[in-house]
């Protein structure tokens, strides 16, 4: 529905009568001295789509970045609201994202040709505006649709990937509005960029033969470009020893998610490693004979291309392009940190680590793993909560939030703390070495206070994070054995990380990943992990508040 001013000002009175005195929910912050028009381009043909552009602006053309109010938009010259398009029905509210910048792409059609003058003004001052003119040409056949030049898949094509990348350009049809089909079905929507090219990851292609179609559309969703119909296939690598991989979740999935791979294989591999194209490299966990898994948390908003390392009979098996894995930008929760009040022992100080720009973020908390049954909302980085029990021991879980106090992101780990103790990590002079204990090796580490329990994490490749090893024991022991093989043909090496875990729940991880020989035994110097704190203490009461 288009409006009229007349009719805006005569709903206005109205409301005032009311006594509502405003029309809009935003808040009137600050008021421009003008708006500048920009239309781009400023002369073009009878129902041609073009881009326009409002800024509110300042007597000397600064940016007014708190303005959020009604502006009227409006061709001079013409009556009947039938004869144009223009952004938003007539009526638009700025809003905080728009950074008082808006650009409405395809958003003015004009279906007579004259020179008109577009006027943009405030709908409640309508001394504050901005206007622009254009000059519209002839009436050009909208049937005749632009050509869209289709780059990749390549007509009859073969891809390896369920993820197509369709590539596709049009330089006539910058900043427009298109639709990918794949088999006749709607598969992804976007824009053009400035040069008129497409390129975007869909999914729903399926094994064998598929149609794809490509087409442009203007502000009322005609169709003004399309590209030729071709066919491509799909075949996945099936070699007899890559046989597939599975990804999930399913479809996009947003930053800071954990997606979990599985690779089928031949029975005769031995290990299996994800290569994604952001340069991690994640040895995965076997599960059984011919299956392997691993969980990875995606810290990166991208499209991943997906590769695999397979060791089968000693030989190193490549596998790139097997999966294509589309991110997008997401919230999640970083390091929590809980400490005790140091005189009130029945507050927690929670603080966080935020990773991303969530609007508010809820704290569940209770007694109960299974259940957080309370719960507040904030909107900084820390907060005290009173009135608990000493001696109880509390949960807590922090998850980001919309404007909408909907979820929007990553929830974080589940966090323990008991109200009241004063319970301290310290760690001084760890060693951690390599020994030959008649036809075995162990590491062995000193003896150290206040440590839990040890988690030794290992992988056959380059590694220099634990999550891209494999979590082979947990012990509170001060010795772990690890597999060495005296009868190899050739030198073996594998690499070791120990993290260590204190009382408080605190982990602390040796700083350095060492490759270590696993075999054959001749007169192997076995040492192996040597981190040496001169004095590393942490104490997670009374931390330094983040």
């Amino acid at each position: 529905m288009k409006f009229s001013r007349k009719a805006l000002i005569v709903s206005i009175a109205s409301l005032c009568m009311l006594g509502i005195g405003q029309i809009s929910n935003t808040v009137h912050a600050a008021s421009p001295d003008a708006f500048i028009v920009e239309v781009v381009p400023s002369s073009f043909d009878v129902n041609q789509t073009v881009d326009i552009t409002i800024k509110a602006v300042t007597a000397n053309g600064d940016i007014v970045k708190d303005y959020q109010w009604d502006v009227f938009i409006e061709i001079a010259g013409i009556v009947d609201t039938a004869d144009y398009t223009v952004p938003s029905d007539g009526l638009y509210t700025f809003l905080p994202q728009d950074q008082w910048v808006k650009l409405f792409s395809k958003g003015l059609t004009i279906k007579k040709a004259w020179t008109f003058t577009i006027k943009v003004s405030d709908i409640i001052n309508d001394t504050i505006l901005g206007q622009k003119t254009i000059i519209v040409g002839a009436t050009v056949d909208t049937t005749d649709k632009s050509w869209i030049s289709l780059i990749s898949p390549a007509p009859g094509g073969i891809e390896k990937n369920s993820i197509a990348n369709i590539l596709a350009t049009a330089p006539w049809l910058p900043n427009a509005p298109y639709n990918i089909y794949i088999n006749n079905n709607l598969v992804s929507q976007g824009m053009t960029n400035a040069n008129g090219d497409i390129s975007a990851y869909v999914s729903g292609i399926t094994e064998w033969d598929n149609i794809l179609q490509v087409k442009i559309l203007n502000a009322n969703n005609e169709i003004i470009g399309e590209s030729e119909v071709i066919t491509f296939g799909f075949q996945p690598i099936k070699d007899g020893v890559f046989k597939s991989i599975k990804i999930l979740p399913t479809g996009n999935i947003k930053q800071w998610t954990k997606a979990t791979f599985t690779i089928t294989s031949s029975d005769s591999v031995s290990s299996a490693q994800l290569k994604l194209s952001d340069g991690k490299s994640i040895p995965m966990d076997k599960q059984t004979a011919w299956t392997f898994t691993k969980e990875v948390l995606i810290d990166n908003a991208w499209n991943l291309q997906v590769g695999v390392d397979l060791i089968v009979l000693g030989q190193t098996k490549s596998y790139t392009g097997v999966a294509t894995l589309i991110v997008e930008t997401g919230n999640a929760i970083g390091k929590i940190r809980i400490y005790s009040d140091s005189i009130d022992k029945t507050k927690l100080n929670v603080t966080r680590e935020t990773i991303g720009s969530a609007t508010q973020y809820q704290i569940e908390y209770g007694t109960s793993r299974n259940n957080l049954d309370l719960s507040t909302m904030v909107l900084t980085n820390e907060i005290i909560i009173q009135n608990l029990n000493i001696g109880d021991t509390y949960y807590f879980q922090i998850t980001p939030l919309d404007s909408s106090s909907n979820p929007d992101g990553t929830p974080s780990e589940i966090t323990e703390a008991k109200v009241g103790s004063d319970v301290s990590c310290v760690v001084v002079g760890i060693t951690v070495t390599g020994q030959q204990i008649g036809d075995k090796y162990y590491l062995v580490r000193g003896q150290v206070s206040n440590i839990d329990k040890y988690i030794i994490y290992r992988s056959d490749f380059v590694s220099t994070e634990a999550s891209q090893m494999q979590k082979v024991w947990e012990t509170t022991g001060t010795m772990f054995e690890y597999p060495f093989n005296k009868l190899s043909k050739n030198n073996k090496y594998a690499y070791y990380l120990i993290e260590w875990v204190c009382k408080d729940g605190t982990s602390i991880k040796i700083d350095n990943v060492k490759k270590i020989q696993t075999g054959p035994a001749e007169n192997i110097l076995l040492v192996i992990l040597i981190s040496l704190f001169a004095y590393t203490i942490y104490k997670l009461y009374g931390y330094s508040k983040a």
